[in-house]
C-alpha cells in the first residue's frame, strides 16, 4: 500500500560544493561554514560527516551567491572549491523518520535511473539534491510509493507550482539576533550511528541495507550523505536506536548487503528547529561555535528544511545540550525515547 504524505516542495537555482578534508583536520568544517557565515551567504542546505580521518561536506548555496562563496573558500580555506550549478532540492515531507519512506523512495528512483547529488532528513522531512534536469522524473517517481494529500497526479502537482515559486521561501530576515531563536531541542540517546559507502551512480542498493528494520517501528533519526575520499563513492550515515533486536544486531555487525560499513554505538541525536533557520545566514556556524566552547566532538550534522540534526557520542550529550542552550534562545528541551 502506498504511504499517504503531505506533499513536496522544490528549491531551484542552487549550486551544489562537495568538500572532503584533510586527514586528521577536525576543525575543517568549524572554519569553512564560518567563512560562508562572514559573507552573509545562507545555506538552504548542508551536511558534515567525520569519517575517520577526514570530513564529508556538501553545501549548497542559491546560484547568485556561487562567485562570492568560491572566492571566499578560496582565499580563506585554500581549497579551489568548484560549485555545481543547475541543481534544484526537493524535500518530502512529513518524512516521520520512518526507514519505510527512505527505502521506498530509494527503490523508486533506482527504478527511473534518477541519480542524487545529496540526500538528509530532517524532523519534518527528508530533502534530496539532484540536477534540476531530473526534477520531472523525480516528481513523477514519487507517485509511484507514496500518495499525497494535497494533489493526486504529477500533473496537479505541476499545476499547483504555478505562480508560486517563491513560496518554498520565507521571507529573509533582516535581523541577526544575538541569540537565534529556535522552537525547542530535542534530543535522543542510545543509538547506533552506521556509516558505509555506496555509488553515487546505484540509489537503489541503499534501500536492501533497510530491510531489515522496515516495519519494526525504529525511526531513522539521522541520515546524511557526503562525498568519500574515494572517487565515484560516497558517504551514507545514519543512526537508529540501539536494540537487542536482530535486524539491529546484523546492522551493528556489518551484515548488510552493502561492501563496507562501520557502526559507532553508544551517540546521541539532537534537532531543533527555528523560525529562520532556513533564510538567514550564520545558524550552522553558530552551532559549531557553540560545540566548540562546550569540547563537544561533533559527528555528523545535517541543516534543512528549517532544521539541524545533530550527532555526539553519548558522553558529550550533556556538554553538547548546555552548550546549544548557551548559543541559542531555546524555551524547551524534550528528551526522546525509542
Amino acid at each position: 500500500m502506498a504511504e499517504r504524505l503531505g506533499g513536496f516542495k522544490v528549491l531551484k537555482n542552487v549550486a551544489r560544493l562537495s568538500l572532503v578534508s584533510p586527514g586528521g583536520d577536525r576543525d575543517f568544517p568549524a572554519r569553512v561554514f564560518r567563512v560562508i557565515a562572514d559573507e552573509q551567504i545562507n545555506l538552504p542546505y548542508a551536511t558534515s560527516v567525520f569519517s575517520d580521518p577526514a570530513w564529508g561536506l556538501t553545501l549548497v548555496v542559491e546560484e547568485r551567491d556561487v562567485e562570492r562563496a568560491a572566492a571566499a573558500l578560496q582565499t580563506h580555506i585554500h581549497n579551489p572549491a568548484s560549485f555545481q550549478p543547475g541543481g534544484a532540492i526537493l524535500s518530502l515531507f512529513p518524512h516521520k523518520k520512518k526507514p519505510e519512506i527512505t527505502q521506498a523512495l530509494f527503490e523508486a528512483f533506482g527504478r527511473e535511473g534518477i541519480t542524487t547529488d545529496a540526500l538528509a532528513n530532517s524532523p519534518s522531512a527528508i530533502s534530496i539534491v539532484l540536477d534540476e534536469a531530473m526534477i520531472d522524473r523525480a516528481s513523477r517517481a514519487l507517485f509511484g510509493p507514496f500518495t499525497f494529500s494535497a494533489y493526486r497526479t504529477p500533473a496537479d502537482w505541476k499545476l499547483a507550482q504555478k505562480g508560486k515559486e517563491q513560496l518554498y521561501k520565507e521571507v529573509v530576515a533582516s535581523y541577526q539576533e544575538q541569540r537565534p531563536k529556535v522552537y525547542g531541542l530535542d534530543y535522543q540517546d542510545q543509538q547506533t550511528l552506521f556509516q558505509m559507502e555506496l555509488s553515487s551512480t546505484d540509489p537503489g542498493r541503499f534501500s536492501a541495507s533497510l530491510e531489515g528494520i522496515v516495519g519494526s517501528g525504529m525511526h531513522m533519526t539521522f541520515l546524511a550523505t557526503c562525498p568519500s575520499r574515494e572517487d565515484g563513492m560516497e558517504e551514507i550515515a545514519f543512526c537508529l536506536p540501539s536494540s537487542t533486536d536482530p535486524a539491529s544486531s546484523d546492522m551493528a555487525n556489518g551484515r548488510t548487503t552493502l561492501d563496507s560499513s562501520h557502526a559507532l554505538f553508544p551517540v546521541a541525536t539532537f534537532s531543533m528547529n527555528g523560525p529562520h533557520f532556513g533564510d538567514r545566514y550564520g545558524i550552522v556556524s553558530e552551532l559549531f561555535k557553540a560545540l566548540e566552547a562546550g569540547h563537544v566532538d561533533l559527528l555528523g550534522l545535517s541543516c534543512t528544511i528549517a532544521s539541524i540534526t545533530g550527532v555526539v557520542p553519548s558522553s558529550h550529550l550533556t556538554p553538547a545540550v548546555e552548550a546549544v542552550k548557551d548559543r541559542f534562545d531555546i524555551p524547551s528541551v524534550i528528551r526522546r525515547t525509542a
